[in-house]
């Protein structure tokens, strides 16, 4: 039987979660799967090697409603396609095969800034063919019990349809141990000896602006350390990095701008006291899994989709409260012994999300459903 696979998310470099995620299941259905075919659709062929049962279909660039709900359903047919996976939200309505799709958040109705950002039209478009996509997938991978909550909440979907399967954390996240490497990480970025970690991007969601003011109560506190802040210079990085530099801190923050693969972020995470999370809304969360995969030990919101991620093993916030966070801070940079506790309990907490566990299970949830239809 064949399964088809909306595989634009990897025609380029892969930088998403999702791209990451499609390229382990791809990789591990070359690896393991020996009787079903899989064909990959996109807009352009990419160097992938393929054994005899993975091959790649291309239709050519067109406006993105056009491939989505004309140009995809023709190809289906003409392939003989059994099954449809679409690691997005989106999937071809027009197409009269069992179609499996992801819904990783539903952020933009969940978040009330961004559910007022859509206005009229955005509303109405998640309100009638986002809930139809939903409504015609015969099972919805999401990530976390929390956006399970949403999808069931905003779309009304069978609860029985929707399978939870967390995101897989990368091999590349472990302690890092190499001091060359670690120095390599810390002269590039201008980072001091001790210092409070944030990863990620600066978008409203992220709630970065209240990390600066928690550090802020208690800079000086602890004169040697920086608040490091590692996410893209765009409006929402400037934005931030101006409010930095108008309460006078700009001396003791350091913006790193995009971290790259090619940064060694596991350096980064390695070489900090503590890491931060201090977000208001997740469908799931990497970053501080990442760090605690690097042995750091992590304050997390305890909000949304964050506690199923760090579990006992961080000290959980409300993230709307900048006291309460400067005081978990502060009681781990004064208490060592506290830092090696949390550090153990993350890295083994970590463990529980490697990729190829993860990818097993999304592979093995495609293949039940596809043995279902036979």
């Amino acid at each position: 039987m064949k399964i088809g696979i909306d595989a634009r998310e990897i025609q380029e470099e892969i930088t998403t979660g999702i791209g990451r995620s499609l390229a382990n299941f791809i990789k591990y259905f070359a690896e393991h799967e020996k009787k079903h075919t899989l064909i990959l659709f996109s807009e352009k062929f990419f160097p992938i090697d393929f054994n005899r049962n993975i091959r790649q279909v291309n239709i050519n660039m067109c406006p993105t409603f056009i491939w989505d709900q004309i140009k995809l359903p023709q190809a289906l047919r003409a392939h003989h396609i059994d099954l449809f996976y679409s690691p997005y939200y989106k999937l071809p309505l027009a197409a009269r095969i069992p179609i499996v799709n992801q819904i990783l958040d539903l952020m933009y109705l969940g978040f009330p800034t961004y559910r007022k950002s859509l206005g009229i039209l955005g509303r109405i478009y998640y309100a009638t063919l986002g809930k139809a996509f939903a409504k015609k997938s015969i099972s919805i991978i999401t990530d976390s019990e929390h956006a399970k909550g949403d999808i069931i909440r905003f779309w009304e979907i069978d609860q029985a349809k929707i399978k939870v399967i967390p995101l897989g954390l990368a091999n590349r996240y472990n302690s890092v141990n190499n001091t060359a490497v670690l120095e390599v990480a810390r002269n590039k970025f201008n980072l001091a000896d001790k210092f409070i970690l944030y990863l990620g991007n600066f978008k409203p969601h992220k709630n970065v602006k209240s990390l600066v003011n928690a550090f802020d109560k208690i800079k000086d506190r602890f004169p040697d350390h920086q608040l490091v802040l590692a996410g893209s210079l765009d409006e929402h990085g400037m934005r931030l990095k101006n409010f930095v530099k108008n309460i006078g801190i700009a001396d003791r923050v350091v913006f790193t701008d995009t971290i790259r693969e090619k940064d060694c972020p596991e350096a980064l995470l390695s070489l900090a006291e503590l890491f931060v999370f201090p977000t208001l809304y997740e469908g799931f969360g990497l970053p501080p899994l990442e760090a605690m995969a690097c042995g750091t030990p992590v304050v997390a919101s305890n909000v949304t989709s964050v506690p199923e991620v760090v579990g006992d093993s961080g000290i959980l916030v409300d993230p709307t409260n900048d006291e309460d966070m400067s005081n978990a801070i502060c009681d781990l940079l004064e208490n060592p012994e506290k830092r090696d506790f949390y550090s153990k309990k993350g890295l083994e907490r970590a463990k529980c999300f490697r990729e190829k566990e993860t990818t097993a299970k999304l592979y093995e949830h495609i293949i039940s459903l596809l043995e279902e239809i036979k």
